[in-house]
């Protein structure tokens, strides 16, 4: 059964696993490897620790596979930049590799979406990297290309794509 439940503080260890799984995984070959070779989930714990213990905006669903094991999780809340026609953003969305394909994305996708729906966040937003393949999940959750942006990270130019929903999708059932 796959549950997805609120992030509490004790769960920062399980998050930071998965973000350095997934990181290790999709980002090798597009985000120098020096800095993917650096991450490590103790650092990725202090940072989430801070994140859920001091961010009230900030939304953290986690996603648990039938042993009740964290497999992933999603972050969101207001958009953190000028974006006219969105007000929500979808900071992050991981799943652990080997629990990918599973359901587990879009299921929080779509609880993640709910919850910025309720806050009545009006259009939906989310930056990927163009080389990222996650592009296509984003692409069949109804996503379109809306912007783009080359940004420095770690010294590299990372060409990202903005995807938007007009209108936050509310899903009702799940």
């Amino acid at each position: 059964m796959l549950t997805i439940r609120p992030a509490e503080v004790k769960d920062a260890p399980a998050i930071a696993k998965v973000h350095v799984d997934t990181w290790q995984t999709a980002y090798r070959g597009i985000v120098p490897q020096d800095y993917i070779d650096n991450l490590t989930v103790q650092n990725r714990t202090m940072s989430w620790v801070r994140l859920l213990e001091r961010n009230p905006n900030l939304i953290t669903l986690v996603s648990e596979n039938h042993d009740g094991r964290i497999v992933g999780f999603a972050s969101g809340g207001p958009i953190r930049h000028r974006e006219p026609n969105y007000q929500g953003e979808i900071a992050t969305l991981y799943v652990s590799p080997r629990a990918q394909r599973q359901g587990h994305g879009r299921r929080l996708f779509m609880a993640l979406s709910n919850r910025l729906a309720e806050r009545d966040l009006k259009g939906l937003f989310v930056w990927v990297l163009a080389e990222n393949a996650a592009r296509n999940f984003y692409e069949a959750m109804g996503g379109r290309e809306v912007n783009e942006i080359t940004r420095d990270f770690a010294g590299a130019p990372l060409r990202e794509v903005g995807y938007g929903w007009a209108d936050t999708p509310n899903y009702h059932t799940l």
